[in-house]
């Protein structure tokens, strides 16, 4: 058992309980209660703290009045992408790759993401660390997968090597959609039109036709899963809602017209923006071409205009990053101080895309997301109210909490 004493708590983050400060107990990895601090239970426990009868061989966290909340979740994570020195990525076998992917994960875990939806990597390594992960042989977060990214014969796909599973036309998108989940990943991500990081792509281009579209999500939902399409244009962005995708990642040409659209369905289809990224390659003159520098420096104040219009239009948005490991490392919390510096978001607004939101558009919200009794007990604990500083995110976290366990 574990007992979270002085827990400060969010209302909008908490479910069934409406105190702003509890004790949190866990037990066999989930939430068993959420009681008010000093309340006495009578129980059959030797040791007492504070007057509250405590099981004997219970853990102690005393929060202290910290903030307690859901662990994160990160809906847009490349766990194998050590950096963004793509060449050298590109050339790693499954031996290095795994290996930085675990690495990786770790690095996410001790941020506090203790769900993280990896949107493309090579060598399936998500599987095969979530897979170990479920022996009890390490620690890392709950992966949520796509394997290799499903995309059309187009400009720049050589840039990221066996990132991607070319598939051209409707049959070989089903083809390619059932090989991923063939090999146990959980999603299908698809190339709705061209992207940045692709060397000469284009990215408000759509490359991808409403068929093959189609055809990616008929499979995905046969398996009760589903899609989400890479999409920066308007046309593509349209396209893909028109095809049934559930997530639109970027979105950075996002109009009127396609927030409309989302409006319309709003409990099916959702926008992830990934601010971190932008931020992390506007400056990157090191690992990035003339190319990409170029495309990333002319379209950086629309994508803040955009995102930012669809935000106050007021979709519900998750949240992504789109980070390697090197910029996620160098600059904790990215993803917070992009939503806070570039776009301008709420603080409370971006605690509840890195939590409720994210878990309610993956589908997870029965088991994370909330602190709430009967759920996982995913937690961490801030050294602050990020409710009212969002910058505390950007500082190391007292305790991370995944399953019921203190990994740090």
């Amino acid at each position: 058992m574990l007992i979270i004493r002085n827990a400060r708590l969010l209302g909008p983050l908490t479910e069934g309980y409406d105190g702003q400060s509890a004790d949190i107990w866990i037990e066999n990895g989930r939430i068993s209660e959420i009681r008010p601090e000093g309340w006495t239970p009578a129980c059959s426990g030797t040791g007492t703290e504070n007057g509250c009868c405590i099981p004997e061989g219970a853990q102690i966290i005393d929060a202290a009045h910290h903030t307690v909340m859901p662990g994160l979740i990160d809906m847009h994570a490349h766990v194998y992408l050590k950096s963004l020195d793509f060449a050298k990525i590109r050339d790693l076998g499954p031996a290095d790759s795994v290996l930085n992917a675990y690495i990786y994960a770790r690095e996410y875990l001790k941020a506090g993401y203790t769900t993280v939806r990896d949107c493309g990597c090579m060598y399936n390594v998500t599987v095969a660390i979530n897979d170990a992960a479920k022996r009890g042989e390490l620690d890392a977060p709950r992966l949520i997968s796509c394997g290799q990214i499903l995309t059309p014969t187009e400009t720049g796909n050589d840039t990221f090597g066996e990132l991607y599973i070319e598939a051209d036309g409707p049959d070989q998108v089903r083809a390619a959609a059932r090989k991923q989940f063939k090999l146990k990943n959980d999603f299908v991500k698809y190339m709705v039109t061209g992207a940045f990081l692709n060397e000469k792509g284009s990215p408000g281009m759509t490359i991808a036709t409403l068929d093959e579209l189609k055809a990616a999500v008929e499979i995905a939902e046969m398996k009760e899963s589903y899609v989400c399409g890479h999409a920066h244009g308007t046309a593509g962005i349209k396209r893909a809602i028109e095809a049934g995708i559930r997530t639109i990642e970027h979105g950075v040409f996002i109009d009127d017209e396609c927030i409309d659209l989302l409006q319309k369905k709003a409990d099916r289809c959702f926008l992830i923006p990934t601010g971190a990224i932008t931020l992390a390659c506007a400056g990157d003159t090191e690992n990035m071409s003339a190319n990409m520098q170029e495309k990333a420096e002319q379209y950086f104040e629309e994508e803040r205009n955009h995102i930012n219009h669809a935000y106050e239009a007021g979709l519900k948005l998750g949240f992504g990053s789109d980070l390697d490991m090197e910029n996620f490392v160098a600059n904790p919390g990215y993803e917070f101080t992009a939503r806070t510096d570039y776009y301008h978001f709420r603080p409370m607004d971006i605690l509840l895309q890195a939590t409720k939101n994210s878990a309610e558009i993956l589908k997870i919200d029965d088991e994370t997301g909330t602190v709430k009794t009967g759920k996982c007990a995913d937690l961490i604990i801030t050294g602050g109210n990020p409710d009212e500083d969002i910058r505390v995110m950007n500082r190391p976290l007292l305790h991370v909490i995944r399953g019921g366990k203190i990994i740090y």
